[in-house]
């Protein structure tokens, strides 16, 4: 595979209707010295917060153990021996699903006790080759794990789901299957090839509660894995150090292959001075709060700095971004979500209209964005400073 192709990773849920907590729960991984990505999902037995407590220790054993190379059989037995077991059905109280994947390699499954994962190459099924552990001590004697590994294309793509999803439309219209999820995911990307791993995510959660007529009979978990070709973005902040990089900070704003955003007033009339660019407005507010935006020909977005900055950080770290809302920050962590590689281009000169306690100073704000986006969102990021 070309290692230049990005691992999207992205995923949506519902809880069981009546109910104010998952009992399902989805962790992920970046390992930087090996350029590697984890992801699990699990599924805890029930619903609500004894669910959600038991997925969640599920999950992030499960991340642990496998970026520590453990094998899979024994892995796997370690979490299900710490898990406990349900007196009547005797099973545990957790199953889970394991993405692993190093670029320029195979891409890992491991599955136990959940839907095997829809694997999808354009728009069509890929079928994957499925071995299976069978454990063969103590109290999970007999119980198989599931295990595939693949060479991933670009638009390859990997959606697992909890049974939530399978299972939904019992009692209804009849049981939707691991077929009618195959034949929706196929659908959706058809009529959208270009769509991201949350959408698509997203996208099923809410089809299974449609067919639960709108009152999900379980927990609706989706993680959706998508190979592409990144996309890339660009966050312009900041004057340069020094006037005479002006120009040359200019010159790589200008020369990026990709979506651009600037973020600062002094930045963009730099950017419009240096490049000779003209302001279409440049007071035009979205009544959120922020300092007004501008437009500017041939950028995307353009921002106030470090106000805005801070407000995007704290959206990307709590992970709540309203859809619905439309406000600068909301604009910004939009195109970052949707953006694979992000570049931010930091001029280093300081701006005494900025330095207040209530906001972080522009280098050191950056820095704490590209932290949560390579550790929480999985991006790539690099930083240049000017």
């Amino acid at each position: 595979m070309n290692s230049q192709i990005f691992v999207d990773i992205g995923h949506f849920q519902k809880a069981k209707s009546g109910q104010n907590s998952y009992g399902d729960s989805i962790a992920k991984k970046y390992i930087r010295e090996e350029n590697r990505k984890i992801a699990v999902f699990s599924d805890g037995m029930g619903s609500g917060i004894k669910a959600n407590v038991l997925a969640s220790l599920t999950a992030s054993m499960a991340v642990n153990f496998i970026a520590e190379h453990k094998d899979v059989s024994q892995a796997s037995e370690l979490i299900m021996n710490i898990l406990p077991e349900c007196s009547e059905r005797k099973v545990s109280y957790s199953t889970f699903v394991i993405f692993d994947h190093r670029p320029g390699e195979k891409a890992g499954l491991i599955v136990y006790d959940s839907p095997l994962p829809v694997i999808t190459r354009g728009d069509r099924l890929y079928n994957a080759e499925w071995t299976y552990t069978e454990l063969t001590s103590g109290k999970h004697s007999g119980k198989r794990i599931y295990q595939t590994a693949f060479m991933p294309g670009n638009t390859d793509r990997i959606v697992a789901f909890t049974d939530g999803v399978s299972q939904s439309g019992l009692g209804f219209k009849g049981e939707w299957g691991r077929s009618g999820a195959e034949s929706y995911i196929l659908s959706a990307i058809r009529e959208n090839p270009g769509i991201s791993a949350s959408a698509l995510s997203e996208k099923l959660v809410n089809r299974a509660e449609m067919n639960d007529e709108l009152t999900l009979k379980d927990d609706a978990s989706v993680l959706t894995v998508h190979f592409r070709e990144p996309r890339r973005l660009l966050i312009c902040s900041g004057a340069p150090s020094t006037k005479q990089k002006d120009f040359s900070f200019a010159k790589e704003f200008r020369e990026f292959k990709g979506k651009r955003i600037i973020a600062g007033g002094t930045t963009s009339e730099i950017i419009a001075r240096e490049l000779e660019l003209k302001f279409k407005d440049r007071m035009y507010s979205l009544d959120d709060g922020l300092p007004p935006i501008s437009i500017l020909e041939n950028v995307e977005l353009v921002t106030e700095g470090v106000m805005t900055l801070s407000k995007a950080e704290r959206l990307l770290r709590e992970g709540k971004v309203e859809t619905s809302r439309d406000g600068a920050a909301e604009r910004m962590v939009k195109m970052i979500q949707n953006a694979d590689s992000i570049k931010f281009l930091v001029g280093a000169s300081s701006n005494e209209y900025h330095y207040d306690l209530q906001y972080k100073m522009r280098v050191q704000l950056v820095k704490d964005i590209a932290d949560v986006l390579e550790r929480k969102h999985l991006k790539s990021v690099e930083l240049s400073y000017f």
